[in-house]
């Protein structure tokens, strides 16, 4: 069990399975390397079932993308001139080992035989190889291993990665990044890939925004070798590249710069105006609830912040109390939010104030009982970790007492119990890269932990359906996880998806439906859905129709009506009936359920 203020990184990977010894890699290349490199030199010194050596040799250089159209040179040159060069292909000296112990070895040119015997006395079982085809064949031929020979698509500071500009032409909301090993007079493996969101105004964004990936999905290529995914006869000589480039018009650096003007209006004309009017409440009480097969918002309430806004709800049951516990965003300007409780009753919604605040922004409040306890998790990115709290005095008081992930951006972090065993689903930064791609699980024997990996991690890796939208629920026999659709943008939809298989050794999924909140126009996305005790609520961005109906709030901090109060529909007076059965609710506030 992880300490409260444990400062070690929790890892993303299991151990690779059958795997009985760490798989031996030698990267060899010149003294400088783009900076993805070195960031996935830094992901590989937090596993040990993996033995990193670098070798550096004055030799080596890297190749260069050729056949570039002239229109798209120019592309180029512009952004870099306005933009500047990007992180991920800009040059940095070679890593000098896992933990920086390690002393390069530099050959001069020619000294081919220093570096053999150096690449020899490593014993890899594979040899990554920075540097030009001939170079790496020669190298291959000698040391008997696996060689992998990275491609100029990967390397070249100026013109890698354009493949990437063929979703920016045809306009769609997501870009696959995919690593594929290509042997002579085999088919293609595609080792690891990943689908992020398409950055519409900037080539050099969109390829930054892919190329944070690369360390990540190198590291998984290398553990499905370690584990023998890959076949028992890898070939010796392979390139490593992107998916396959489709050749590029001459004008299609032209068309590009054109996609990217168009983009750009519409893109701040959306930001300006959600960053206005923030989030909205959507509540559905009472009747038939909603099918993940085909959802659709339907008859409905609106329940507005009565300053600032009201996210990511989640909504439980304390016997007779219906209880919202929300992101507060009283000051969008300030980016820093609390975690709220709002009251649902017969005359409509009563604020009861700030139920956790730290110094940093806090989301997400996913509450529930356990074993006689009241626990919440929440987004808490800002100090890399995921804590479980413990109510002193439910439903505003908590305590933090236990951390569950640490050294880790997470977000949206949802437990789910299941077969005498909890599952932790988080959306992770593993290289500054956007958290809404990739949803890693964690597994553990007890609710406080430890957590460690799941073997099938990362289970989806799809801004279109990665990122947690809401806690995990059963309709109808199934088990469905609630995700956002981030392609558009984020928090664009809710995709249902349905959980076909979950234990501590297999994750599977399918995709059932999208739920967009076609409201109104105004109204440009939603991210967060959940249901309890007969209660289901929704959050929308953007500005609701006024022909809704919106429930009344009064703060009870200040004791004022913010407006008319409507009462709530399928509302329970708690004076006149015993309300619904308990979910997971207390005899009264404080109290553990029995």
């Amino acid at each position: 069990m992880k300490a409260v203020g444990a400062r070690e990184r929790t890892p993303l990977y299991a151990p690779p399975v059958g795997a009985t010894r760490p798989l031996r890699v030698t990267l060899v290349g010149p003294p400088q390397v783009p900076g993805w490199v070195r960031a996935f030199h830094g992901l590989v010194a937090g596993y040990d079932w993996i033995e990193l050596t670098t070798l550096s040799s004055a030799g080596a250089s890297l190749p260069k993308v050729a056949g570039v159209p002239a229109s798209v040179r120019a592309l180029i040159a512009f952004e870099r001139a306005l933009l500047g060069p990007t992180r991920s292909l800009t040059a940095m000296p070679m890593p000098s080992g896992p933990h920086g112990d390690a002393v390069l070895a530099t050959a001069g040119p020619g000294d081919e035989a220093t570096l053999v015997e150096r690449i020899a006395g490593a014993r890899p079982d594979l040899l990554i190889v920075l540097g030009t085809k001939s170079w790496a064949s020669a190298l291959a031929a000698q040391t008997k291993c696996a060689c992998w020979l990275v491609d100029a698509s990967l390397l070249d500071d100026r013109h890698a990665g354009l493949q990437l500009l063929g979703p920016m032409l045809r306009r769609e909301t997501a870009t696959r990044m995919v690593l594929v090993l290509h042997a002579p007079n085999q088919t293609p493996v595609d080792l690891a890939a990943s689908w992020g969101r398409t950055r519409a105004t900037s080539f050099l964004k969109q390829r930054e925004d892919a190329f944070r990936k690369l360390p990540a999905l190198l590291l998984r290529a290398l553990r499905r070798l370690a584990q023998g995914d890959l076949g028992a006869g890898a070939p010796a000589m392979a390139s490593l590249e992107l998916q396959p480039l489709a050749p590029l018009a001459p004008a299609a650096g032209l068309h590009a710069f054109a996609s990217m003007l168009r983009a750009s209006p519409r893109w701040m004309t959306g930001w300006f105006r959600n960053a206005r009017v923030g989030w909205t409440l959507v509540l559905r009480l009472g009747g038939a609830p909603l099918d993940p097969h085909s959802p659709t918002i339907g008859s409905h309430a609106l329940l507005k912040a009565p300053k600032g806004w009201w996210g990511d709800p989640f909504v439980v049951m304390a016997q007779e109390r219906r209880l919202l516990f929300v992101e507060e965003m009283l000051e969008p300007r300030l980016k820093k939010a609390t975690i709220a409780c709002v009251e649902l009753g017969a005359g409509g919604a009563r604020s009861l104030g700030v139920a956790l605040d730290e110094p940093g922004h806090l989301s997400f409040p996913q509450v529930f009982a356990w074993e006689g306890q009241w626990y919440m998790t929440v987004e808490s990115g800002y100090d890399r970790r995921v804590s479980l709290y413990r109510a002193s005095d439910f439903p505003l008081r908590w305590e933090r007492v236990h951390d569950l992930v640490v050294g880790r951006v997470c977000v949206d972090p949802s437990l789910h119990h299941h077969q005498g065993h909890w599952y932790l689903f988080a959306n992770v930064a593993e290289n500054q890269n956007n958290t809404c791609d990739e949803l890693f699980l964690f597994v553990a024997d007890r609710l406080e932990g430890p957590y460690t990996p799941h073997p099938a991690s990362p289970i989806v890796c799809d801004v279109r359906r990665a990122r947690m939208a809401g806690r995990l629920f059963q309709r109808n026999g199934s088990l469905i996880r609630p995700a956002q659709d981030c392609g558009p943008g984020y928090g664009n939809a809710v995709v249902f998806n349905e959980v076909l298989e979950l234990g501590p050794t297999t994750y599977r999924e399918r995709q059932l439906s999208r739920l967009a909140p076609y409201l109104t126009r105004s109204v440009d996305g939603c991210h967060t859905y959940n249901v309890a005790g007969g209660v289901e609520v929704l959050d929308v961005l953007g500005r609701p129709p006024n022909r809704t109906a919106y429930v009344g709030v009064l703060d009870e901090r200040s004791a004022t009506d913010t407006r008319a109060r409507a009462p709530v529909p399928g509302a329970v007076d708690p004076a006149a009936s015993p309300g619904p059965p308990p979910v997971c609710g207390p005899a009264h506030p404080g109290s553990p359920p029995r």
